[in-house]
């Protein structure tokens, strides 16, 4: 009888650690920020629609950015820049993997002046595809942070003659 009970609790304690083991993680799969929502995010801003998502080199990712602007976007380029790749940033569906590369059109717009803009944001670039530059990662990371970043908020950076809080300094309240 001493036998048995000693395959029986042996049994039962496999038993309960095979329970033990079975429990369902969380589901890490789905995004906390989708690309969707930082698209619609960007679409706030008059005269500006951008798609996302990954693109293909060969076998290499990285991930796409094409802005489109319309007359009706009179603010600033930089700042709006600045915008769009914070929300870019703060998206967590698609890593930007090796690189990312950033396509702006629309009046006037080309890779020079995207690149220019850019420049002033302590972002550098190169000249990719077309009007498309692809943008230096380690610059993307000393201004928004590891990657995902943080969502931005759509406000008065985008109306013509305020400042960026990015380039605003933080004043101490008295």
């Amino acid at each position: 009888m001493g036998r048995r009970s000693g395959a029986g609790l042996t049994i039962l304690l496999l038993c309960a650690a095979l329970l033990a083991g079975c429990t369902v993680p969380a589901d890490s799969s789905e995004p906390r920020r989708s690309i969707s929502m930082a698209e619609a995010d960007i679409a706030k801003t008059p005269g500006v629609t951008a798609r996302i998502g990954r693109a293909y080199d060969g076998l290499t990712p990285y991930l796409s950015v094409n802005v489109e602007v319309t007359e009706a976007f009179t603010g600033d380029e930089a700042t709006l820049l600045d915008h769009v790749l914070a929300q870019v940033w703060s998206q967590d569906e698609d890593a930007p993997e090796k690189y990312v590369t950033l396509g702006v059109s629309g009046p006037g717009r080309t890779a020079e002046t995207t690149s220019a803009a850019l420049a002033s944001l302590g972002v550098g670039s190169m000249k990719y595809a077309g009007s498309a530059v692809s943008l230096i990662g380690a610059d993307l990371v000393a201004r928004y942070g590891e990657w995902p970043g943080s969502v931005p908020t759509v406000g008065q950076e985008l109306v013509p003659g305020t400042p960026s809080p990015r380039d605003v300094s933080v004043q101490p309240r008295p």
